[in-house]
């Protein structure tokens, strides 16, 4: 049965402690520890997105806010890895055929899968399958991935996609994941050298879905913002729920508490009231689409922009106000230890993500001028 959005939160807010323990031991590893990916395993977030029709629980774009913003507040690897995971494997969920849906899910009932939406590789027909060749970028979590799932182009005269579901033994991984941010998720690349996948295990995105509802024929930019931008303000509200917590303890000399300064209580209050800003902006405007797409049997190039723009604005808001909060935690916040730190980057490495990219503006503001116009 269907977990509702209320039993999935609270799922994770059990979990708070064991999700926690774990999250310096990712940024050390640059990957997800078998403890943290056991946890992911337990809440069966892969299978959040995911069509009703296999056993997912297909919430709804807002809801997914609501559920990656809980994730991510008690452990950003969890929140990263898991969304990519969500997303990758509600995709496949959706556009499989029947056999290839008992062979990914069959036996496993929240199976683990790295991902990409960039169709960087090619494929060739064989006999039963596809045989694919590239290399795609930031595929996160895939160090201990069930599958891995990636699309690929066949660009003759007559160019085809594929959307392939492929054995992590098929694939070779880069040991490139050196970086200031995001460091637990492990987001290595992937290379494709004429591996096989298997007939079943492939799928023709334009045929349209095969499971789900409407939410599935959006863009890869408005299907992930609601998880996107959950993860930006969980790591954003569990950064000031943190700055708050030092501030009722840290003094500096003669300067007296932290938590007694009139410029910090300003910042804080502004800071917070951002986030809680970008936050309900978020839920209002993706249940809005999500109410549109159901309506509609999807949504218009208009709504899409909308949507667009507004993952972006949220993040841009949320993660510049914290920026404005991270120097009154002192050198202390400098330390891998600390869980401000962790989250000051996190928060900015997510709006480094080409989904929340400022481009969005530009296609936002076009779509104003063609109304004004008009």
């Amino acid at each position: 049965m269907a977990r509702t959005i209320e039993e999935l939160v609270a799922e994770v807010e059990a979990l708070h402690g064991e999700l926690d323990a774990t999250a310096s031991e990712a940024d050390e590893l640059g990957t997800a520890p078998p403890a943290l990916v056991d946890s992911i395993r337990k809440l069966r977030v892969a299978m959040v997105k995911a069509p009703k029709e296999i056993g997912g629980d297909e919430i709804k774009m807002h809801e997914q806010l609501r559920f990656f913003e809980a994730l991510s507040y008690s452990n950003p690897t969890a929140g990263w890895i898991g969304f990519n995971n969500a997303g990758a494997a509600s995709s496949a969920a959706a556009n499989l055929s029947d056999d290839g849906i008992e062979t990914v899910f069959g036996s496993n009932p929240s199976p683990t899968m790295g991902g990409s939406a960039a169709a960087t590789g090619t494929f060739e027909h064989t006999g039963g399958g596809v045989l694919a060749t590239g290399t795609y970028r930031y595929i996160s979590g895939v160090r201990h991935a069930d599958w891995v799932f990636l699309p690929a182009v066949r660009g003759d005269d007559w160019p085809e996609a594929r959307q392939m579901v492929v054995d992590p033994a098929g694939v070779t991984l880069d040991d490139n994941w050196d970086v200031m941010a995001l460091k637990g998720t492990g987001s290595v690349n992937v290379h494709l050298n004429a591996t096989f996948v298997p007939e079943h295990l492939t799928a023709d995105p334009t045929l349209g879905r095969k499971r789900g509802g409407p939410m599935f024929t959006t863009s890869h930019q408005t299907f992930v913002a609601g998880e996107n931008l959950g993860f930006t303000i969980g790591v954003c509200q569990r950064f000031m729920d943190e700055v708050a917590e030092l501030a009722t303890n840290k003094t500096r000399g003669n300067d007296g508490r932290l938590a007694d300064r009139g410029a910090f209580q300003y910042e804080l209050g502004k800071a917070q009231l951002t986030v809680n800003a970008a936050r309900s902006y978020g839920i209002d405007a993706l249940q809005s689409a999500h109410e549109a797409c159901d309506a509609a049997g999807g949504l218009t190039t208009t709504e899409e922009r909308a949507v667009g723009a507004m993952a972006a604005f949220c993040t841009e808001s949320a993660t510049s106000a914290i920026s404005n909060l991270f120097h009154f935690a002192g050198a202390g916040a400098l330390f891998n230890s600390s869980v401000i730190q962790r989250c000051f980057r996190d928060a900015h490495g997510s709006a480094q993500h080409h989904v929340v990219s400022n481009v969005v503006y530009d296609a936002y503001g076009r779509t104003m001028m063609e109304e004004y116009e008009s």
